[in-house]
């Protein structure tokens, strides 16, 4: 009876939790207005204004037509704002509803490809525990030097950056990311630095991804950053991995990241080949925990073992490994390779992550270890 009383008084918040809003359904359904045109590119060029916390940027979309229709679907989150969309050197008009915003576009045939420019502006929402409840982390490291990065897997890459934010749709083609930044501050993006064009007060670094890119997993990290890297004998061939940290932290950057090629060598054996040969592997460090940015793994564990030094599985053997490293870099293969197309079922792919430290630990450190 007991029970029955207690699941009777939780039954109006249950049912009130499942009941979904428009913006709900705007969010996380491929709409009629998302479901006509498959993204092929993105070409993202975004300056960053510390002072202010202010972002300005244009994101050009080069999408194919698979069905005939006028209006796109658009995300971009509020506080955020589109200042105006370009096609063919003539300004569309839109409409926006909350975080969409629905683009009249000309009809136009099926099988072709197009592209649009979306300018934008505005101050991102604040990260307030990321990269759980993401958006940016705006702060200073200890010489006073701005730090700056996104964090957004849960609230969605549209918290800073236009596009069409649902996971069942990547760009085939990959994109480009060019990051204006403070010219003593450098810009860490996904894939492989292209170039760095300099500034009278700034300078833009240009990154290039050539694999297809889950859109939250799409990185920019601003700091006073110095870099290493090293080549691995991988199983498709030579990979470079390259290490971003602040320039305080080298030495001790040098020695930790040591298990990198720890976790390659253990996660090729066990999964195949790192699926990102083309666009490398990096770590960079961060002013959160940490995160599994495609190509671009972000890292903020303080440079030791466990989960900020502690021993979560109180087994002993949780201390041998560094867990974000470890844990952050599997997600390369479970979120990044194969990635959910809904984010209902974030939760598989973080279920095969958190195996592959046991994995991890199996191949170093035998079964023991790893049980």
């Amino acid at each position: 009876m007991k029970n029955i009383v207690f699941l009777t008084f939780l039954l109006p918040f249950i049912v009130k939790a499942q009941e979904f809003t428009r913006a709900d359904t705007l969010k996380g359904s491929i709409t009629p207005e998302r479901a006509w045109w498959d993204v092929m590119h993105y070409d993202l060029a975004v300056e960053i204004f510390p002072e202010t916390k202010q972002i300005s940027g244009r994101n050009t979309i080069i999408y194919k037509v698979i069905a005939s229709h006028t209006t796109m679907q658009i995300d971009l989150q509020s506080p955020m704002g589109i200042d105006s969309i370009i096609q063919n050197n003539k300004k569309l008009t839109f409409q926006s509803e909350g975080n969409v915003h629905f683009v009249n576009v000309r009809q136009q045939l099926i099988g072709s490809k197009n592209e649009l420019d979306i300018y934008f502006s505005g101050m991102p929402r604040v990260a307030r525990r990321p990269p759980w409840d993401g958006g940016f982390v705006w702060t200073k490291d200890s010489n006073q030097n701005y730090w700056i990065a996104n964090a957004n897997q849960g609230i969605g890459a549209s918290v800073w950056w236009p596009l069409k934010d649902h996971p069942y749709d990547e760009p085939d083609e990959g994109m480009r990311i060019s990051v204006t930044v403070p010219k003593d501050l450098m810009n860490v993006s996904n894939g492989q630095l292209k170039a760095v064009q300099e500034h009278e007060t700034t300078k833009t670094w240009i990154w290039e991804v050539v694999n297809p890119i889950n859109a939250y997993g799409v990185n920019i990290s601003i700091g006073d950053y110095v870099h290493f890297e090293e080549i691995y004998q991988g199983e498709n061939g030579l990979l470079k991995m390259d290490y971003y940290v602040l320039r305080d932290h080298k030495e001790k950057a040098k020695k930790q990241f040591q298990q990198a090629p720890l976790m390659m060598e253990a996660f090729e054996y066990w999964f195949g080949p790192y699926p990102f040969y083309e666009d490398g592997y990096k770590l960079i460090e961060v002013p959160y925990l940490g995160m599994e940015h495609q190509s671009a793994v972000t890292y903020g564990n303080n440079f030791e073992n466990g989960y900020l030094g502690k021993d979560l599985s109180e087994s002993g053997h949780g201390l041998k490994f560094d867990f974000i490293l470890i844990h952050e870099s599997g997600h390369e293969w479970f979120a990044n390779n194969i990635t959910n197309n809904d984010v209902a079922y974030m939760w598989i792919h973080e279920g095969f992550t958190c195996y592959s430290e046991s994995l991890y630990l199996d191949y170093h450190f035998g079964k023991k270890a790893a049980s």
